[in-house]
């Protein structure tokens, strides 16, 4: 009787150990059941990419009421399960299997009310999240309307200023009919004052008009001559300029040049992109060929329902590569219509810098061409010049012999009286001619002396021109580094736009993957939830192993469909590992997800940076173009003010010389004409607008060119008219001499169309001075709109800034969050290999427990020399009589040899939990994301191998 009351003791242990089997059989089970529930989650995810997106919060609260476990409590159950491994021994010494139970039930009602309350919480935090979202998007749609009403109110704005600017030009207008009408009336004052000034012209002698011909004819050359000199200098100045103009083409050109290899290495960058591409493309299709291999073994090696899982499964990943790889064959092709726009444009800002540098060749032939044609001129002016000499000289001769021929006669007759009083009469008007002669030279030297000056304000006003045309030039520099400011703040925003749209998939891809974590952990409650019923199916399969011991021989039966239940539980463990193969390979592919989107984001970062620095250069372009708007708008006012001194001044001049009728024809024909140059509102392109400053500087040239002849002209003739109107005083002094005497009609008819000349030529003038002011006006109009839209490049960089800076908050904030998932991922590496330790260990324990065991039997063997016990390993049933023996012998067993080896397993245990605990409540639960909960967990899955060893596999 002692014997066998040994054996049933020494046989209880055994049995307990299978218990704790079956439970761990049966929570691996439950883990299975979870991954394939996670399976058929994600190929429903994937089946449905294109389906509408679904609220979070409703999602939520529609699979809480059919799920209502949390991966925690998961955790929790298999942290209990396991130390139920530990604390069955002592249940069953102490002989309370109801109150067992009922305390059980008890921490499975707390466990479901706390699985209750979490999912409360996250209900209401998904509320919160909603609501949070939808002021956000009602703050969007708020400054959205403000910014539409202040763009409405600044067109508003600018529409008055036109509607002002159309007024201005409506009386301006009107002041030019009325300065018509004053012309008009100036006109016919000035026909008067001509009418009597070709009376009194008429009554001059034949010979004062042959001396004052060959007097206007030496001036007229000796003027001549300087005119061609001035010009030869002017040429050469050009000829200068010319060069200048063609060294600035040269280095344009060489710029140029330099932006066709950089847009040719963009070119290559294109092609190697593309390149990469089709690398990735045929990654991809190998991806695509092992996946049907892999499809095929699966196929032929799982059964028919999981092979149609994963069937399923691989056809969703190979339409998802397919739309990936179609994805990647149009950004192919888009990249190869950006180099072919790209050469495109190479080739014909090429055609253009030619076509630039002809039109400057044919500019110098032709200045060239005009030089030879002056010299010519001048050759031939001295020519004449000579002759005229010569000429003076036969006249010269002719009077001697005249003289000489004189005294010949011996007795003077009443010729030679008549001819002596006409000698005396020729003497005094030679007196007279001579006087008249001395106060001549002295108006004469009054006018050259009023001429210096005007030749000084002459060179000063050529000075002036020259500074407006070096400030043309730099307005038009200015204006292309303008328009370059413009394109590089395009191309930031373009920039911007596209890491913006960047931004937006990754926060797509999070939120999905947010999405796909919530459904994990629906999917984990569920699989909880068939934890819990397996477990109550344990429990009933142990009250019926109690029953069946109870029974003895009568339970056989029921051990033997036991066993059938424990091979279906094997088939189902291996579903579930094939399962859990499915899982590993997802893992695998939400792994280079993450590590694609890290690529993205270091590509995000180097964009980021190359944006800042454009940004950077852009603003230091911007402040010199702004300091350069400065200048010219101070030269500008210079200008004007120097431009109103010489109005006033050549008004004065004017008046001092010719009179008041002058003056007002002067004054009231300025503005007949209007400006030739018109300045358009916009510009198409930059060509266009460089083509317009060139055509007007070359205009203004040849204007200023016109003028200097025009005041040359006039100039001569106003010589000619104080000279005609010196000789009309004099004549008015000795008219009572000549009574009877007239003036031929060619010489009125000249003086007339001198007069009408010199009248048209400074009329000409006056309007030239005028149109000369309005161009300037027109100028600075143009810096004004220049200024205003610096103002607006300066808004749109500033808020450039703003969004650079939230984009930059939101990547450290992402970075701070990577660095803390690593941080938490090493440290939950250490715990699952302290716990892998642990779980050895339990496994050694058990299998010292085991030989423990079958040394108790081998030594107890010679008791039952009638009997041959035979040991059952833990993978066979029991017979019948071994169950009824180790039912009436498991007292004294669990009396002996429960007590030495309890503490040593309840320690290892109790670690065993303490760190499932800690795995299940991590310290850091304080740093995890808002979307992530409170209590964020990993859950793992461990079984042991052929070799005793446990593998921890973190999903």
């Amino acid at each position: 009787m002692f014997g066998t009351e040994t054996v049933a003791m020494s046989l209880l242990p055994l049995a307990l150990d299978s218990i704790t089997v079956c439970i761990c059989v049966c929570v691996l089970s439950q883990i299975f059941a979870d991954m394939e529930a996670v399976g058929s989650s994600v190929a429903q995810l994937q089946e449905e990419p294109n389906s509408e997106p679904v609220n979070p919060a409703n999602a939520n609260t529609a699979t809480n009421s059919d799920r209502p476990l949390s991966s925690t409590e998961s955790l929790r159950q298999l942290s209990q399960q396991l130390n139920g491994l530990v604390s069955e021994v002592s249940r069953y010494t102490h002989h309370c299997p109801p109150l067992c139970y009922a305390v059980r039930n008890q921490e499975l009602t707390a466990a479901l009310e706390s699985c209750k309350l979490t999912n409360f919480q996250l209900n209401t935090n998904l509320e919160q999240l909603v609501q949070q979202s939808q002021g956000l998007t009602d703050q969007l749609q708020k400054e959205r309307k403000e910014f539409e009403q202040k763009f409405t109110k600044e067109q508003g704005a600018m529409r008055e200023q036109l509607q002002v600017h159309i007024q201005t030009i409506g009386i301006l207008v009107s002041e030019k009919s009325e300065l018509q009408t004053a012309l008009q009336y100036t006109q016919q004052a000035a026909r008067q004052k001509t009418g009597e000034v070709e009376e009194l012209n008429n009554r001059l002698q034949a010979t004062k008009q042959r001396v004052s011909e060959l007097e206007r004819t030496l001036s007229t050359v000796s003027t001549q001559q300087k005119q061609f000199e001035k010009q030869n200098k002017e040429l050469e100045k050009e000829r200068d300029s010319l060069r200048l103009e063609m060294f600035r083409l040269n280095n344009v050109g060489e710029e140029a040049k330099q932006q066709n290899s950089e847009l040719s290495e963009q070119v290559k960058r294109s092609t190697q992109e593309n390149a990469a591409m089709r690398l990735e493309v045929e990654d991809l299709r190998k991806r695509l060929e092992i996946t049907d291999l892999m499809l095929q073994q699966c196929s032929s090696q799982s059964d028919p329902t999981s092979a149609s899982q994963q069937v399923q499964l691989l056809l969703e990943e190979k339409q998802h590569l397919e739309a990936q790889n179609h994805q990647l064959m149009e950004s192919v092709a888009q990249l190869k219509t950006e180099r072919d726009g790209y050469v495109e444009r190479i080739q014909e800002e090429g055609r253009v810098w030619k076509d630039k540098t002809e039109q400057l060749l044919m500019q110098v032939s032709l200045v060239a061409e005009e030089r030879d044609r002056n010299i010519n001129r001048v050759m031939e002016l001295e020519a004449s010049i000579a002759e005229l000499q010569n000429a003076a000289a036969l006249l010269s001769v002719e009077k001697e012999v005249v003289g000489a021929a004189e005294p010949s006669s011996s007795e003077p007759s009443e010729r030679e009286v008549a001819l002596q009083k006409a000698l005396a009469s020729l003497q005094q008007e030679k007196d007279s001619l001579t006087a008249q002669y001395q106060a001549q030279l002295r108006d004469n030297e009054q006018l050259s002396r009023l001429c210096a000056e005007q030749e000084a304000r002459l060179g000063e006003m050529e000075h002036q021109v020259e500074s407006q045309a070096q400030e043309a030039e730099d307005r038009r520099r200015m204006l292309e580094d303008v328009q370059s400011d413009k394109a590089t703040i395009s191309r930031a925003l373009t920039q911007n736009r596209t890491l913006k749209d960047q931004l937006a998939e990754l926060q797509n891809g999070f939120v999905k993957l947010t999405n796909e974590n919530m459904e994990l952990t629906t999917a984990i409650q569920s699989e909880q939830h068939v934890k819990k019923e397996l477990a109550r199916r344990m429990g009933e399969l142990q009250e019926e192993l109690h029953n069946i011991k109870e029974q003895g021989l009568k339970g056989s039966s029921t051990l033997w469909c036991l066993l059938e239940q424990r091979d279906q539980l094997v088939a189902h463990l291996q579903q579930y590992s094939a399962y859990y193969q499915a899982l590993a390979s997802e893992r695998e592919r939400i792994h280079q997800q993450y590590l694609q989107q890290s690529q993205l984001m270091d590509r995000l970062q180097h964009d980021e940076s190359h944006s800042r620095a454009q940004l950077d250069i852009s603003q230091n372009q911007l402040k010199q173009a702004q300091e350069h708007l400065e200048q010219l708008v101070r030269d500008n006012q210079q200008l004007k003010t120097e431009v109103k001194e010489l109005l006033n001044s050549s008004a004065l001049e004017t008046f001092r010389d010719q009179g008041d009728g002058v003056e007002n024809q002067s004054e009231q024909e300025s503005p007949k004409q209007s400006s030739s140059i018109v300045i358009p509102e916009d510009f198409e392109s930059q060509q266009e607008m460089e083509d317009f400053i060139r055509g007007a500087l070359a205009q203004l040239e040849a204007e200023r060119d016109e003028v200097k002849q025009l005041l040359k002209e006039e100039r001569r003739l106003h010589l000619a008219a104080r000279q005609q109107a010196a000789d009309q005083h004099t004549h008015c002094e000795h008219g009572h001499e000549l009574p009877d005497g007239g003036v031929p009609v060619e010489v009125h008819q000249a003086l007339q169309a001198a007069m009408e000349k010199l009248q048209q030529r400074f009329t000409s003038l006056m309007q030239e001075k005028a149109d000369l002011k309005e161009r300037v006006e027109e100028l600075e109009h143009r810096c004004i709109q220049l200024s205003g839209e610096t103002d607006t490049i300066g808004e749109y960089i500033a808020l450039y800034q703003s969004q650079r800076a939230i984009m930059k908050q939101k990547h450290q904030e992402k970075e701070q969050y990577i660095s803390m998932l690593a941080q938490d991922k090493e440290e939950m590496k250490v715990k699952l290999a302290e716990l892998q330790d642990l779980v050895m260990r339990l496994v050694a324990e058990r299998n010292d427990w085991y030989n423990r065991y079958a040394g108790a039997v081998a030594n107890m063997g010679f008791f039952f020399s009638t009997e041959a016990m035979e040991v059952i390993p833990l993978s066979e049933p029991p017979n019948g009589l071994e169950a009824s023996s180790s039912q009436t012998l498991s007292r004294g067993l669990v009396q002996t040899e429960s007590k030495p080896l309890g503490p040593k397993e309840d320690g290892t245990a109790w670690q065993i939990m303490q760190l499932l605990q800690e795995i299940q409540n991590p310290q850091g639960a304080q740093r995890s994301p808002h979307f992530l909960g409170e209590n964020p967990c990993i859950p793992f899955f461990y079984r042991p191998d052929e070799q005793d060893e446990v593998k921890v596999l973190v999903v």
